[in-house]
């Protein structure tokens, strides 16, 4: 190698280098140490309460008050039906090419009549059968309709799979995926749904929700308990990303492409859980730190609405790859897929307000869903539209 070209190579090294390293420091304004000029959030300190490295908090007798229980259920629930849809793949990709039970998917998905290993359901309470008594259904995006598409979707699955050959992902004739269309799709409609539509509403932990008295039976208020499920759906583990990165937005989240978004998301439930913790704990209305929960309650939104959005980016960004790359068809449609269902979740979120502009995208793919995937500018100009929707400004850090 020339002096020339050792030179060039070392200077690209170091601004790649410098390129990628964010200044640390505490993004919070709320917080006693913000620093505006910080880009990646880090030991943000508050005047009354210390915010904890993991999602541990206790009350005044040093008793747990953290439960999330049900939505880890959910979430194994999800795991079990999605690795008994992978079945109906051929050899190619991981299945047997089985023939799938329609009725034995909508149970599991509605949780009647159907029998779990209760092995993997530890954490929620079981009824006379010792059964979880959770569900995905009446949880996803609040919607019969919706509810419906998912349901739908499984019959599908489970009609086409009996003359099922295919070696490679089991797809329709126009090339979507249902194993995609259902896992990813529910990400968005179920989990990512309960926790910007529903757990961080003023209906669960708005200034009228109770967060002095503990609920009967139970060692946390109703307002922590509230604050607990939205982080579950978020991930299982108390010390994201350190675990919990196995499954779900806990393991989408922490991809490289999706940059700081999984950390911030698990620090502001951190540092919200601690406000409201510490708000119980100094007494009189149990609300002297709401203002900072709000302000977590925003941020917590805010990137969960970047993580939907980034996730139907980079799988459309990943269906222009396969083409260019000379994948086959198959191979293009499983991510295509992917990015339709991330799609999907996401016109569930932000109180209907993108509802009409993702279901106009979505209409205009399934005219031609294979022919889409081929279709360079109108998968250009839709990644543009969605990273405008969620306030992405490098929709291109996503691939």
């Amino acid at each position: 190698m020339n002096k020339l070209n050792f030179k060039l190579l070392l200077f690209f090294a170091l601004v790649a280098t410098v390129m990628s390293c964010k200044k640390k420091g505490c993004t919070d304004p709320l917080a006693l140490n913000y620093d505006s000029k910080a880009e990646k959030n880090e030991n943000c300190e508050y005047a009354n309460y210390t915010v904890p490295s993991t999602y541990a908090f206790t009350d005044a007798n040093d008793s747990s008050t953290v439960s999330y229980g049900g939505q880890t259920d959910r979430m194994d629930m999800l795991s079990t039906i999605v690795n008994y849809l992978k079945t109906a793949n051929g050899t190619g990709a991981s299945g047997t090419n089985a023939q799938l039970d329609e009725l034995r998917l909508h149970n599991m998905y509605s949780n009647d009549s159907y029998t779990w290993d209760t092995t993997y359901y530890s954490e929620s309470p079981f009824d006379m059968n010792n059964q979880p008594t959770k569900d995905l259904e009446s949880k996803t995006a609040g919607s019969p309709t919706i509810q419906q598409k998912f349901k739908d979707w499984m019959t599908q699955a489970a009609n086409a799979s009996s003359m099922n050959t295919n070696t490679g992902y089991f797809q329709d004739s126009s090339g979507k995926e249902w194993t995609q269309l259902i896992e990813k799709g529910l990400m968005g409609a179920c989990f990512a749904f309960q926790i910007t539509e529903n757990y961080l509403t003023d209906t669960k932990i708005g200034t009228g929700v109770n967060n002095l008295t503990p609920a009967a039976g139970k060692f946390y208020t109703l307002m922590e308990h509230h604050w607990d499920e939205g982080y579950g759906y978020f991930t299982d583990a108390i010390d994201y990303p350190i675990s919990g990165t196995n499954r779900f937005w806990g393991k989408y989240t922490n991809k490289s492409y999706m940059g700081d978004i999984g950390e911030n998301i698990a620090t502001a439930f951190r540092t919200g859980r601690a406000a409201i913790t510490a708000s119980r704990l100094a007494g009189g209305n149990g609300l002297d730190y709401h203002a900072d929960v709000l302000a977590q309650r925003d941020i917590i939104k805010n990137e969960v609405y970047k993580m939907a959005a980034g996730m139907a980016i980079h799988y459309l960004y990943d269906t222009q790859t396969q083409v260019d790359g000379g994948a086959s068809q198959n191979s293009i449609n499983h991510s295509m897929s992917e990015a339709y269902a991330f799609m999907f979740g996401l016109h569930t979120l932000n109180g209907g307000v993108w509802e009409s502009s993702i279901a106009g995208m979505l209409d205009a793919i399934d005219l031609d869903f294979e022919g889409y995937t081929a279709n360079e500018t109108a998968i250009e100009a839709d990644i543009a539209a969605i990273a405008a929707l969620a306030g992405i400004t490098n929709p291109s850090s996503f691939q």
